[in-house]
């Protein structure tokens, strides 16, 4: 019998403890206090020490949050939490005249036992991040009432859409048979490809207000800059984020011929026009290269690969005894296997965050030949957001999706140099 809870328990602390690693390392750098050589003449002394204090106290109660959110994790699967909870979820659908039969009605119920009651003991990690480091270094702008509010708001978005999806996808893997891990896949396909179409236009809209950017020199210059590249843009917003954090950013969304635009109002106080253009351009790089195509075609491929593989632990009495469950239901064959499965999703993860780092610099690359001072831009929302100035390489290697200040700085360079020895 392969030792399936001696493995889960092993690799996740194992992954706790590279992190911690990973973490310390970086933790050491945020005491530093002088600028690096190739920032100098981009960033202050002041902006940079700034910037330190705040990582810092991030990244020390870093320690604590992830620790105590290990802690809680493993005296779950140690203690045999989750079969305590499955029976809990019979005795109440129990007490409203349902028996053991209606087996999806108890998914439902275990799922949202498990899932809210662990966000209830890891509250107060959340609330001390938002509302005593965030409150102190300036960034936080949300009120208690709209926290508490902003959670009710995804309870109830989790319960309207989460439930009927969790439930299709344990009828679709009880009927389908042999080939279930293909239909599967396709609905959940189809599912990722329904609120990708309706999360910016029905459920964004639910927590923030977005309304139409206003006529004047940023919207002429960036519907210009749609036309010269031919974006197929329809709309162009401006969204209030400035209601919940004082940190910026810019994207867009939309299928074939329905593109639109968000700016964070906090990015249009931090950058200047032409700025906010330059990142604009940044972002439609990532369009006219297929980026977002690229890593969706990758996602969907390693979920299908997910699927196939867990067709193998499918109502697996082993896997599921070995947690101290007496059935293997449906879901929790598929609770356990999602976490025997974390090694090659945490693989997964590093892979895409080298190949998202990669798309950074083709779509800093793609701005930069359309002519826009990048590198002015990245300076400014870094000082404003108070970004990592000083990364660890290892951390920065393991963690970011993005590569850091400096080489994204030294790549439109080369980029600068490359165009000015064609111009030769």
């Amino acid at each position: 019998m392969f030792p399936y809870f001696e493995f889960i328990l092993g690799f996740a602390a194992f992954e706790h403890v590279l992190n911690m690693y990973l973490d310390y390392r970086q933790w050491k750098l945020f005491h530093t206090k002088q600028v690096p050589s190739p920032l100098r003449s981009f960033v202050s002394k002041e902006e940079f020490v700034k910037s330190q204090e705040y990582n810092l106290a991030k990244s020390s109660f870093g320690f604590v949050s992830s620790t105590v959110t290990f802690i809680v994790d493993f005296l779950t699967l140690w203690f045999g939490v989750f079969p305590i909870m499955w029976n809990w979820s019979l005795l109440a659908i129990q007490l409203v005249g349902l028996s053991e039969q209606n087996q999806i009605i108890q998914s439902l119920v275990f799922c949202f036992i498990s899932q809210y009651s662990r966000t209830l003991l890891l509250m107060p990690i959340s609330l001390y991040s938002t509302f005593v480091i965030e409150q102190k270094f300036g960034f936080n702008k949300q009120t208690i009432g709209g926290y508490f509010m902003d959670h009710i708001k995804g309870l109830a978005i989790g319960i309207v859409l989460g439930a009927p999806i969790a439930a299709g996808l344990i009828l679709v893997i009880e009927w389908g048979g042999e080939y279930f891990w293909l239909y599967t896949w396709l609905f959940v396909v189809f599912v990722i490809l329904v609120m990708v179409t309706i999360y910016p236009t029905l459920i964004a809209p639910i927590f923030n207000k977005f309304t139409e950017l206003e006529p004047g020199e940023l919207r002429e210059g960036i519907e210009a800059l749609a036309t010269r590249v031919k974006f197929p843009l329809t709309k162009l917003y401006k969204v209030d984020g400035s209601t919940r954090s004082a940190h910026s950013n810019a994207y867009f969304f939309g299928f074939f011929k329905n593109k639109r635009i968000v700016l964070y109002d906090t990015l249009m106080e931090h950058a200047s026009t032409e700025e906010i253009i330059a990142i604009v351009g940044h972002e439609l790089g990532h369009w006219k290269l297929n980026h977002t195509v690229k890593n969706l075609f990758i996602t969907l491929s390693h979920m299908l690969v997910f699927f196939y593989t867990f067709g193998f632990f499918l109502n697996n009495d082993e896997l599921s005894q070995s947690f101290g469950f007496s059935t293997s239901a449906t879901l929790i064959s598929f609770t356990l296997f999602s976490l025997l499965y974390e090694p090659v999703e945490h693989i997964m993860s590093l892979v895409l965050n080298y190949m998202s780092r990669c798309y950074e610099y083709q779509a800093d690359e793609y701005a930069t030949k359309l002519g826009f001072d990048l590198t002015s831009a990245l300076v400014a929302i870094h000082k404003k957001n108070a970004s990592n100035l000083n990364p660890d390489h290892l951390y920065s290697m393991y963690h970011f999706s993005h590569p850091t200040l400096v080489e994204r700085i030294e790549a439109i360079k080369k980029t600068k140099a490359s165009l000015g020895k064609k111009k030769q």
